[in-house]
Parts: structure tokens; C-alpha cells; sequence
């Protein structure tokens, strides 16, 4: 999925996939959507899978977090 594919999904870092009826995740620092081994796009069920995948392939702090 290039750059421009992206406006069409809702969300930040995790974006629901209205085509295929899932969730996607992004990297928003750098643009990078996350892939499979196979290199297909990875894809969500549900919502809070997602959210946990992303939290770990965008590591950075979100506001109101701490560093630590």
C-alpha cells in the first residue's frame, strides 16, 4: 500500500482497512506499514491486537507517557 492509499484509511498508527474489513498498522515516524514474512500487509481482527502490535513497531513516547 503506497503513501497515497493511505488518506482513505481512518486513524493514526492503527487504521481500519474499510476494503478488507481489518485493521492495519503504521508507523507514523517514518511511514512504514507493517508486514508479514511473506511481505504481505499485516491485518488485524480486532482493534486491540492491533493497538499492541503497533505499540511495539512505533516506539516512541506518546503524550501523556513517561519515559523511562
Amino acid at each position: 500500500m503506497s503513501d497515497d492509499e493511505a488518506p482513505r484509511l481512518h486513524g493514526y498508527g492503527v487504521r481500519f482497512d474499510p476494503d478488507v474489513q481489518r485493521y492495519r498498522v503504521r508507523n507514523e515516524m517514518t511511514g512504514e506499514w507493517l508486514r508479514q514474512t511473506t511481505g504481505e500487509l499485516a491485518s488485524f481482527t480486532f482493534f486491540s491486537d492491533a493497538y499492541s502490535a503497533w505499540k511495539v513497531f512505533e516506539v516512541h513516547p506518546r503524550p501523556g507517557e513517561q519515559v523511562r
